[in-house]
C-alpha cells in the first residue's frame, strides 16, 4: 500500500506539473490572441462596420509582404458595397493579358474572395533571385511584379524597394500570427483539460 501511495503521489506531482505547464501555455496564447485581436481592430480604417477584405484572405506565411506590396491599403477596404471604399466582384477578363513567363500569379498562391480575382491574376510573384526591374518593361497595363520581401515593380514604372513602409504586409503578418495563436490556444486548452 505504501509503494502504491508513493507511486500515486509521484503520478499526481507529474500531472500537476503538466497541468501548470498547459495552463501557462493557454494563458500566454490567450494573451497573444487578445493583443493581436485588439491591434488588428485598432488598425481598421475602412469606415464601415464590415470587416476589411484582408480578413477573408489566406496568405501563406512568407508571402505577406508580397501581397501587402501588391494591394497596399486597398486590403483595408471591405467587400461591402455600402462602404465608402469597397471591393466589387467583377467578372473575369475575357482575354486577360498574360504575365511574363517567369512569374507565378498571386491568384494561384493566395486564397481570396472573388472580388480580388482580377487583381491577383495580374500580379506575378518574382522567383527567388529574379530581376523585377528587367521584367517591368514587359508588363501590360495594370500588372505588377512582387518579390517575397515586398519589393514591387508596376507596369507604369512605379517601383518600391523591399524596405519601403508596407502597412498591408504588417496587417497580413499580424493576421497570420493571430491564426497561429488561436490554434496554439485551442491546443493548450485541450492539453489543460487532459
Amino acid at each position: 500500500a505504501e509503494a502504491a501511495r508513493t507511486a500515486a503521489a509521484a503520478d499526481h506531482g507529474a500531472a500537476r506539473a503538466a497541468a501548470a505547464e498547459a495552463e501557462g501555455a493557454a494563458a500566454r496564447a490567450a494573451a497573444e490572441v487578445q493583443a493581436l485581436g485588439e491591434t488588428l481592430a485598432a488598425g481598421e480604417t475602412s469606415g464601415s462596420a464590415a470587416p476589411p477584405i484582408l480578413d477573408s484572405v489566406a496568405v501563406p506565411a512568407g508571402l505577406e509582404a508580397a501581397l501587402g506590396a501588391a494591394l497596399g491599403e486597398a486590403l483595408e477596404s471591405p467587400a461591402d458595397p455600402a462602404a465608402a471604399r469597397h471591393w466589387r466582384a467583377l467578372p473575369p477578363f475575357a482575354a486577360p493579358p498574360a504575365l511574363p513567363a517567369a512569374l507565378q500569379p498571386l491568384a494561384a498562391l493566395v486564397q481570396a474572395p472573388p472580388a480580388l480575382a482580377r487583381a491577383l491574376t495580374q500580379v506575378g510573384l518574382l522567383p527567388e533571385g529574379g530581376d523585377g526591374a528587367a521584367l517591368q518593361p514587359a508588363l501590360a497595363p495594370g500588372q505588377a511584379v512582387v518579390a517575397r520581401d515586398g519589393a514591387v515593380w508596376r507596369w507604369d514604372g512605379h517601383t518600391a524597394r523591399a524596405d519601403a513602409p508596407n502597412p498591408g504586409a504588417v496587417r497580413l503578418q499580424q493576421r497570420n500570427r493571430l491564426r497561429a495563436a488561436e490554434a496554439r490556444l485551442a491546443a493548450a486548452r485541450t492539453a489543460t483539460e487532459a
